[in-house]
């Protein structure tokens, strides 16, 4: 038998092959009968190229281009085949096959020192490890669960997998109520598995989504979707809905400017959301960012701004609250402070904002 029938031969085989590998999934009619177009279509083309192209199989540059060439068609052949029916290929083996192609080539084709070679091993291995490696990180939080929480021996151990700011939430109760369904082989049998994600919208609204992947073509969808009811959204929801404020330094001051203070007043913000935040600074913008505010409180710092008095500046800080500055050799002097704040304080309570804060400074 010449060579251009075995190669026929094993061009059938190869393609039978496939049509049983499909059909093992139990495809519907259309699903065969596109793979099977699309099988035909790749393996003959790659066929007439092998014949026309890869003529003489000592050429380097040929062997890549052809190795290329495939590699490009599988990769659109897999990327068809999902849409069309569904089944989903890996592309990462695929890709390391070709890699994997390149560098045999590369070994036969090239007269390579025993180091040299070594190198080329050495590159295959580095790239078989890190796809192992990254596959290995927990991409979903039931890998997470079986990964990291399988047999956890105390409560601290899950709190160093705990997110900064929820630490303080998770409780030895909560710890001894969980332990008896974090042993993989617990007697409570493992049902399924579904992944929750909460949006957090600027209005303070949570919308939930549950999504799984079904069996018949592994494809993510959603198991459920609703806008979760206050009483619910509540318990989920991380920035509260209305600012919380309290009467201390504001947040985000450097070590050296702590020194320069003399004294705040009102209630600053403790916890919001970037969006609650600029709303309540451009609310200061609104009332104190006219001149015509400054100049109606103009006489209430008669004989405070220099270079006469002690008062350098004024303004309103983009981190939520108005500041006033004093030179250093000023003999600070509470009651001006308070009779300062107490002016801005109910001009500010008249146009809709309670418990102004205000922090005084020296200049800097």
């Amino acid at each position: 038998m010449s060579k251009r029938n075995n190669s026929v031969l094993l061009i059938v085989i190869l393609y039978l092959l496939l049509m049983g590998i499909f059909s093992g999934t139990r495809p519907e009619i259309q699903e065969f009968v596109f793979f099977a177009m699309l099988s035909a279509l790749v393996i003959a083309s790659s066929f007439l190229i092998h014949r026309h192209y890869l003529k003489d199989k000592n050429s380097l540059k040929h062997r890549l281009i052809y190795i290329g060439i495939c590699f490009v068609k599988i990769m659109i052949f897999s990327v068809a085949v999902k849409e069309l029916t569904g089944v989903a290929l890996d592309h990462s083996i695929l890709a390391l096959f070709f890699i994997a192609l390149s560098i045999f080539t590369l070994w036969e084709l090239l007269d390579f020192s025993l180091w040299e070679k070594g190198v080329l091993v050495l590159v295959l291995i580095t790239i078989i490890g890190i796809r192992g490696y990254e596959s290995a990180e927990p991409s979903t939080a039931y890998q997470l669960y079986r990964s990291e929480l399988s047999n956890v021996a105390n409560h601290e151990k899950i709190l160093d997998l705990l997110v900064k700011d929820y630490r303080n939430d998770f409780t030895p109760e909560d710890f001894q109520c969980l332990e008896p369904y974090l042993d993989p082989l617990q007697e409570q049998r493992f049902l399924r598995f579904s992944q929750l994600t909460f949006l957090e919208f600027e209005d303070g609204q949570m919308v939930m989504m549950e999504v799984s992947r079904e069996d018949s073509d592994n494809k993510l969808r959603f198991n459920n979707i609703e806008l979760l009811p206050e009483e619910v959204g509540s318990y989920f929801r991380y920035y509260p809905l209305e600012i919380e404020r309290k009467a201390d330094y504001p947040q985000n001051i450097i070590e050296e400017d702590k020194e320069f203070i003399i004294e705040t007043k009102g209630a600053f913000i403790s916890h919001a959301s970037l969006y609650q935040k600029m709303e309540w600074y451009d609310k200061l913008i609104e009332v104190f960012g006219e001149k015509k505010a400054w100049d109606e409180m103009q006489y209430k710092l008669e004989g405070l701004h220099a270079p006469e008095g002690p008062m350098q500046g004024m303004g309103i800080s983009d981190k939520g609250y108005l500041h006033f500055s004093f030179c250093t050799e000023w003999k600070v002097d509470k009651e001006v402070l308070n009779e300062i704040y107490i002016e801005f304080r109910d001009y500010a309570a008249k146009n809709d904002i309670p418990e102004l804060p205000v922090l005084f400074k020296l200049a800097d």
